[in-house]
Parts: structure tokens; C-alpha cells; sequence
């Protein structure tokens, strides 16, 4: 299928991105409404927008779901070529819009469970974030905290270390998310949260600028994973979470997450490894189906 552009104005261009059916473009919507980025991202029930930095111009994208049709809407400003492209690449895999539904469901319905789920809530997709380094500076944050509290210190982090800036369309306030050059310096006092969590970003930072942490797309994720553990601070939940996240690695499970590990309580006969390598989409089925029930509280798990 090909992308169809069209409908330029002086705000921006649209363009049109193809998926494969089915989408469940709901549950990922909800995912990115309770993960958004206070200052730098505004969800709601039906749009994703945000604002960003691509080279050095400042931007604003907006992404809709086109109805009964397998399309994406996505707005860009500015109408620029390039910042155009790169945007399209940013998104298609921010919403998982080059996945293969039939075949990842394929591979899960040789569980029962996963077949009962895969019919339940068709079209679950892997929700990446817009930026790797942002992904994982927010992860490292919303380790082991409510929603709210998360929330509360990734825009702590925003308002105190990111640029601000007038929003494209409106002119009202926003911020760039800070760079890791701005992290790896900063001793983060403005952000209330512990010590050591505080050392992690300034280390994980630090590791990201002189290249032992690579953000790449492509990179092979067990090698990712190592290098992420070797970052103090940063546990096995974590790393395989921003592997899933960040990277987009297919085959990360977060297996020490408190609805996984209920989950697997749960179905003791339940074997992942016969999944491979789609188990992130396992991870993101068990989510939706047992957030509710397996969990007393929310905070312990990403995919409520």
C-alpha cells in the first residue's frame, strides 16, 4: 500500500498512512493518554499531538484514526519535505503500522490463551515512543510509581531541563523534552524522586552521548538489553520495558512486571517461549486482559 499526500495549506500538509486491518487503535490511545509527556504531548480519546525538534526546526504533528477506513491521518507543521519524511517514519513505528497482524496472531494461537485473547482484542499493537531517548528517560522515571506520580515527575523534568517554546499552530507554551547532553550534566534536584533514580538518567545519559548505549533502530535487542543492565539503576524490568518501547524489539517480556508475573501465576502451563519471537504482543495481551483483575494497584505495571 502507499502513503497518499495531499491537502497542503499554509499550516502544514496531511498525509494519509496505510495499515494492515485489524488495528485497536482504542487501546492504544488509552496507552499514550496515561504515557503522554505533560508540556510536550496532548492526548485524548481519538488524536496524539505533540510538539518537536527535528534538525533545527521546531515542529508540531497530530495523529487521527481516518474511521472504518485502515488509515491514519497525520498532520505535519511545517510543510517541509524532509521534516515530513522523517516524521512519517516516526510515526508508522510509534503505532506499529508496519506490523503483520495475521502473522504475529498466528504464531500467539498456538496457545489457547492467546488464541481466546487474540479473538477478544484484535489488532493489539506495540506502543513505541516518538523518541528512544525520551522513552527510556521516562521509563527509568515511572519505574515502581503510580500514574499519577510518574506523570507528575516526567513534567518536573520537562518544565525545569526542557527548552520552552511557543507551540507551532497556537503559540501557546510547550517544551522540547531535554537532550542528553542537558541530563547528563544537570543534578536533576527539581525532579522530586530518589537519588538513585536521579544517577540512573544522568548515567544512562551519559552512556547514550559516548555511544556505549545505542538508541538505533535495528541493533540487535539482547545486545541492547546487556547494555542497558550494565547502566546502575536500570533492572531487568526496565531493560526489557525500553527494549519494547524504545527499539521496538518484538520478543522483550518484562517477566518481573507485577501483572505478567500474576499472569503467569496464574496459567502455570502458559510456555512464552513457544511464541518467540513475538512475546511483546504477549506481554501487551496478558496487559490488557488482567490489568483489572490481577492487580490491586496500577502502579506497578505499563500497560493499564
Amino acid at each position: 500500500m502507499r502513503d497518499d499526500s495531499n491537502n497542503r495549506d499554509r499550516d502544514g500538509i496531511e498525509i494519509n498512512l496505510p495499515f494492515q486491518p485489524p488495528y485497536d487503535w482504542q487501546s492504544i490511545m488509552r496507552f499514550y493518554q496515561s504515557h503522554s509527556i505533560p508540556g510536550v504531548e496532548w492526548v485524548t480519546d481519538d488524536s496524539f499531538a505533540r510538539v518537536f525538534r527535528i534538525e533545527n526546526t521546531i515542529g508540531f504533528v497530530r495523529v487521527r484514526a481516518l474511521g472504518v477506513k485502515p488509515r491514519l491521518k497525520v498532520r505535519i507543521v511545517p510543510n517541509d519535505a524532509e521534516i515530513a519524511s522523517e516524521v512519517v517514519r516516526r510515526v508508522r513505528k510509534m503505532f506499529d503500522l508496519d506490523c503483520d497482524p495475521a502473522l504475529i496472531a498466528k504464531r500467539l494461537r498456538r496457545l489457547p490463551l492467546f488464541a481466546l485473547l487474540c479473538r477478544r482484542f484484535p489488532g493489539l499493537r506495540l506502543p513505541r515512543g516518538w523518541d528512544p531517548f525520551e522513552t527510556a528517560i521516562c521509563s527509568i522515571l515511572g519505574q515502581l510509581v503510580a500514574a499519577g506520580h510518574r506523570a507528575n515527575l516526567i513534567g518536573q523534568l520537562v518544565r525545569h531541563y526542557g527548552e520552552e517554546i511557543a507551540e507551532p499552530l497556537t503559540a501557546e507554551r510547550a517544551y522540547l523534552f531535554p537532550g542528553a547532553e542537558v541530563l547528563a550534566r544537570s543534578d536533576l534536584s527539581a525532579v522530586k524522586t530518589t537519588s538513585a533514580r536521579r544517577e540512573a538518567i544522568r548515567e544512562f545519559s551519559r552512556r547514550v552521548l559516548s555511544g556505549t548505549i545505542s538508541l538505533s533502530d535495528g541493533q540487535d535487542p539482547a545486545a541492547f538489553r546487556k547494555a542497558l543492565l550494565e547502566t546502575k539503576g536500570i533492572g531487568a524490568w526496565s531493560a526489557e520495558y525500553i527494549s519494547l518501547r524504545a527499539i521496538g524489539d518484538g520478543d522483550a517480556f518484562p517477566k518481573t512486571d507485577l501483572i505478567l508475573k500474576r499472569a503467569l501465576a496464574l496459567h502455570p502451563d502458559l510456555d512464552v517461549e513457544a511464541i518467540r519471537p513475538w512475546r511483546s504482543y504477549a506481554a501487551m495481551y496478558l496487559w490488557k486482559e488482567y490489568a483489572q483483575t490481577l492487580s490491586k494497584s496500577r502502579r506497578l505495571h505499563p500497560g493499564a
